[in-house]
């Protein structure tokens, strides 16, 4: 019998090695919410952006859109302007979008950080992750403000690694 029929049929031995897939995956996922949390926590530190920040900040986004304009990719621009929109309530709300990112990624950290150690609840921790980390925005941004793109492409990606993380299941075995 070798490996493959011990996952097949759910006899994972205590000791078995875990499996390369999913040290990958974790290995990532341990880099991404790291970033974020780093980054929340830097965020937290350094505070919100000032009115001449976002001044400046809307100065760039309206030639971004005066480019768009010119090139002839109007279809680009409502995008633009959610994003800016986007801009300028997450930095109304900081401290809320901050903790809710910094508590987040934290959340996921600690679903990678279950299942490395080869718990089965890491798993359903980490579908919260993914989640919550599609539907906080909303918490601080206006629906008709956040752009679909973006969340069907986190709801993509998120779907992706759920996926992905299932298929180490069988070793999870706590």
């Amino acid at each position: 019998m070798n490996e493959f029929d011990n996952l097949d049929n759910g006899m994972i031995q205590e000791n078995q090695p875990r499996p390369t897939f999913l040290t990958v995956l974790c290995v990532l996922t341990f880099i991404t919410t790291g970033l974020s949390v780093f980054s929340s926590i830097s965020s937290l530190l350094s505070g919100p952006l000032s009115d001449e920040a976002m001044l400046e900040s809307k100065v760039q986004m309206a030639k971004s859109i005066a480019d768009l304009k010119e090139a002839g990719m109007d279809s680009w621009i409502p995008m633009m302007e959610q994003i800016q929109a986007m801009t300028v309530q997450a930095n109304d709300q900081f401290f809320l979008a901050t903790t809710l990112s910094f508590i987040v990624a934290s959340i996921g950290a600690f679903a990678a950080m279950k299942m490395w150690k080869g718990f089965k609840q890491g798993f359903h921790f980490y579908i919260v992750y993914c989640l919550l980390s599609v539907m906080s925005i909303y918490l601080y941004v206006s629906p008709s403000d956040v752009p679909s793109v973006i969340v069907i492409f986190n709801l993509i990606f998120s779907g992706l690694f759920i996926f992905m993380y299932s298929r180490n299941l069988n070793w999870m075995t706590k």
